[in-house]
């Protein structure tokens, strides 16, 4: 059997990396050097920290929009139509500067708008936000709370905080250990639970947490392991809680919310030289249109 050919320069332009090791590496940085680079994702997609279940799916990212002269006015009917009512503004905010959900036709968004986490949906609003002026707060007049000075601020989106989730199928629904050995079985507030919670005006704090804990509260489960499931009695069931007990759920309810953490981005304060809480609100993000 004759002798097997080793490849060289010669033939046909192949260089043996034995041969010439230096030549192949600077040929493959080259190659790479020629390969397209990656494309960032664009200003209006929008990352959701909690995610949306359809069926089998979890749909993690929405398309947004810059908001027009035409929304500015929906948005200023929207705040006479129900005046005060944060939430009723924020949510026709959403509807005209939210264009789809995943990958879902843009039909079906004002639908599937209700069904998102809160935390999904302050991170739309933050969006809508960076789409319409741009990655940067400027904040007019900032009174420091620490030692009263007046400052104009500029505050990176990027700043804000955000709490992730991890896998909405494993964490939307949760146990919290109440008092007297029984537990809870809970599910995280959606957009529907808000504007239930806010639609009415008239409601006091603690009727409006009664309100949220008998749509957001599933079953109770006492010491012996009989589970109480909520349907068809859920008001009653939240006003039989004791209050230890509602401020625990609402509090956990809170704490587990994804999204971004508006309230709780701090600034450090030349004047005075210490770190000040900003007191922020996803309101204050579109201040000049709410007062339109």
């Amino acid at each position: 059997m004759p002798p097997r050919k080793t490849a060289t320069a010669s033939s046909e332009g192949f260089v043996s990396p034995l041969e010439d090791p230096e030549a192949v590496t600077k040929a493959l940085s080259a190659a790479i050097n020629d390969m397209p680079a990656p494309v960032p994702p664009p200003d209006t997609l929008v990352h959701l920290p909690g995610g949306l279940l359809l069926g089998s799916e979890t749909l993690s990212t929405a398309e947004v929009r810059e908001l027009t002269g035409e929304h500015e006015e929906i948005l200023a009917r929207a705040a006479q139509a129900v005046p005060g009512n944060v939430f009723h503004f924020m949510n026709a905010l959403l509807e005209c500067g939210t264009v789809r959900i995943g990958t879902e036709e843009p039909g079906s968004t004002r639908k599937l708008l209700k069904n998102l986490l809160v935390g999904d949906r302050d991170a739309l609003i933050i969006g809508i936000r960076k789409a319409t002026y741009g990655d940067d707060i400027e904040i007019e007049k900032w009174v420091c709370p620490n030692c009263g000075e007046s400052s104009d601020l500029v505050v990176p989106l990027a700043d804000i905080p955000v709490r992730e989730l991890g896998s909405i199928r494993e964490n939307q629904v949760f146990t919290l250990p109440l008092r007297k050995g029984r537990t809870a079985e809970v599910r995280l507030a959606t957009g529907a639970d808000q504007l239930a919670v806010f639609e009415e005006r008239k409601l006091s704090i603690a009727e409006r947490d009664t309100l949220l804990l008998s749509r957001c509260l599933l079953s109770i489960t006492d010491p012996d392991d009989t589970k109480h499931t909520t349907a068809g009695f859920a008001l009653t069931y939240a006003r039989g809680l004791s209050v230890p007990d509602r401020h625990a759920i609402l509090r956990e309810l809170n704490d587990r919310q994804p999204g971004p953490r508006i309230s709780d981005m701090t600034i450090k304060h030349d004047t005075c030289g210490e770190e000040v809480d900003l007191m922020l609100g996803i309101v204050d993000l579109f201040r000049d249109i709410s007062l339109a």
